[in-house]
């Protein structure tokens, strides 16, 4: 038996620039963190004939991997499993689709129990990422798999030949704590598919629309001062670039915000948050707010009357783990 788990992610600025459609014309850079937050995969030897039975989507059987109903376990089981029995099961700590990478983190930890051997984290990140990009065609980056893989704050380099490095982002542990009370998450109630969000972006990116070019360009450019004050601990100006990359953000595409978010993040601000924005491709999901200790309480009661409840979490700087029983 095996269990391996992999967290969520928080991508603070950079996102989008990853997409192949950009950072293959341009280069793409992504700065962002891990949080406690985790999808965990467990694995067995089955005692049955069934070839696979899984709880992931839905609990099932199936005598073929093409049975599966998850397309990422399908694509995963095709690429690394070794055809014996199994049982799988899946649990993740929140609602998929809701832009802190839970399917990123899935394949990240699917592909770490089922693999043979010990891979390491940019290896794993890379086999993960694959599933999607090159097994699904989804047209999404790679920035939550190495995320995930890796953990702690990182920034993410994608250089136009496809290569990836990645950066350690020094934020000291009195920062990282003010930020575990200052960085506020409020689930919309909605979740999507960011492939379908996504896409759009990566037509018009891929097209050469100036507006969507010009509007990532900016986005990749907001990394550089959020390093800066994340590495010297202004949490206020954080949550204004926050809000800076949602203005922009909000230009990619007509699915990317929801008349109700808009409404509740204009709440927000009134209430006292300096900035924030949607995490993920947008569309729904969580949304990140940064709230002075001083203003908990009216923004919190603001988020309620939405219906939009907090989801509390920490950043944590461990990545993907596996243990084998």
């Amino acid at each position: 038996m095996w269990v391996s788990s992999a967290p969520l992610r928080i991508s603070l600025a950079g996102g989008g620039t990853d997409l192949p459609a950009y950072a293959h014309r341009f280069g793409g850079t992504v700065l962002g963190a891990s949080v406690d937050l985790r999808v965990t995969v467990f694995g067995r030897r089955a005692r049955t004939a069934t070839v696979i039975r899984a709880c992931l989507d839905s609990c099932g059987s199936a005598d073929s991997v093409d049975g599966l109903a998850n397309p990422y376990a399908r694509e995963a089981l095709k690429r690394y499993w070794d055809g014996s029995p199994v049982d799988l099961f899946s649990a993740g700590d929140v609602p998929g689709g809701s832009g802190m990478g839970s399917s990123a983190a899935f394949c990240v930890a699917l592909v770490a129990g089922l693999s043979g051997k010990e891979r390491s984290p940019h290896d794993l990140a890379m086999a993960a990422s694959g599933i999607e990009m090159d097994g699904l065609g989804r047209p999404v980056g790679r920035q939550d798999h190495f995320l995930s893989a890796l953990g702690g704050f990182r920034q993410l380099h994608f250089a136009t030949d496809g290569r990836v490095t990645v950066e350690d982002v020094p934020v000291a542990d009195d920062v990282v704590r003010r930020l575990d009370e200052e960085l506020v998450l409020h689930f919309t109630g909605t979740s999507r598919d960011a492939g379908a969000v996504l896409g759009d972006q990566a037509r018009a990116a891929g097209s050469g629309e100036r507006g969507t070019e010009a509007r990532l360009h900016e986005i990749k450019e907001l990394t550089g001062p959020l390093r800066e004050a994340l590495t010297r601990g202004d949490s206020t100006e954080v949550g204004r670039i926050l809000g800076r990359h949602w203005e922009l953000k909000r230009g990619l595409g007509a699915r990317v915000s929801l008349p109700g978010v808009d409404r509740a993040y204009r709440d927000a601000l009134a209430a006292g948050a300096t900035g924030g924005k949607l995490l993920g491709a947008g569309g729904g999901g969580f949304l990140l707010l940064h709230v002075p200790a001083a203003a908990r309480e009216g923004v919190r009661a603001a988020m309620a009357v939405h219906g939009m409840p907090e989801q509390p979490f920490r950043f944590d700087p461990a990545g993907a783990r596996l243990s084998r029983l």
